[in-house]
């Protein structure tokens, strides 16, 4: 699991002064638009991350490419991410920071995965159950699974409610494990009380004897 202290640090401080402008939204979308361009062009990401290019020709490269669709607050900010070295936490200070700004504005990313597609009826029964017990708006993202025999799990970032098929079944293998081990554990203490009790019988046959 990646170590996100360092993204965490530079995604808190750019939510405040965000914050502070009164531009969040703008912000986010701005973030947005560069994850995307840069993970939509891995040769460019790669030019940008590389160790061997100059601090000076990054930001050139940067601005010409991105100072059009981004204001100054933004690009300063990424300027400031390469001249500390520090532009490969770029992912992860981007999603960071969204999930901070959903956060304050009471917005709760979850995920449903189930085995096949969720009806639009169905959907939305959940959905609106999600809002009322999460106290959020949630904005819900239905994914498939394959490996799925049935039921339902869903997820977010700090949660995880497992009412899968499988996850059933891997239960009750579990718990057919423990009752066989269980079961073997009893025989074994009748099998050595019995054999305790022969040994009594011999013992006092044997002393009958010898009177």
């Amino acid at each position: 699991m990646a170590n996100l202290v360092l993204p965490t640090k530079y995604a808190d401080a750019l939510f405040l002064l965000a914050k502070e402008k009164n531009i969040l939204q703008k912000t986010k979308e701005e973030l947005n638009i560069i994850k995307d361009i840069l993970n939509n062009n891995i040769s460019l990401k790669n030019v940008i991350f590389h160790p061997g290019i100059s601090k000076d020709e990054k930001k050139k490269i940067f601005i010409e490419l991105f100072s059009k669709y981004i204001s100054d607050f933004v690009l300063n900010f990424f300027k400031l991410l390469i001249d500390k070295k520090r532009e490969r936490l770029t992912d992860d200070i981007i999603n960071i920071f969204s999930e901070k700004v959903d956060e304050y504005n009471n917005i709760r990313k979850v995920i449903v995965e189930t085995a096949y597609p969720l009806e639009t009826e169905k959907k939305e029964k959940l959905l609106n159950q999600l809002n009322k017990l999460m106290k959020a708006k949630v904005i819900l993202n239905n994914i498939t699974r394959d490996d799925m025999l049935g039921g339902i799990i869903i997820r977010d970032r700090l949660h995880l409610i497992d009412a899968s098929v499988n996850q059933f079944l891997n239960s009750m293998k579990n718990k057919l494990k423990e009752t066989k081990i269980i079961g073997i554990k009893k025989q074994s203490k009748t099998k050595t009380s019995k054999k305790k009790k022969i040994t009594k019988k011999k013992v006092n046959k044997s002393k009958k004897i010898n009177k």
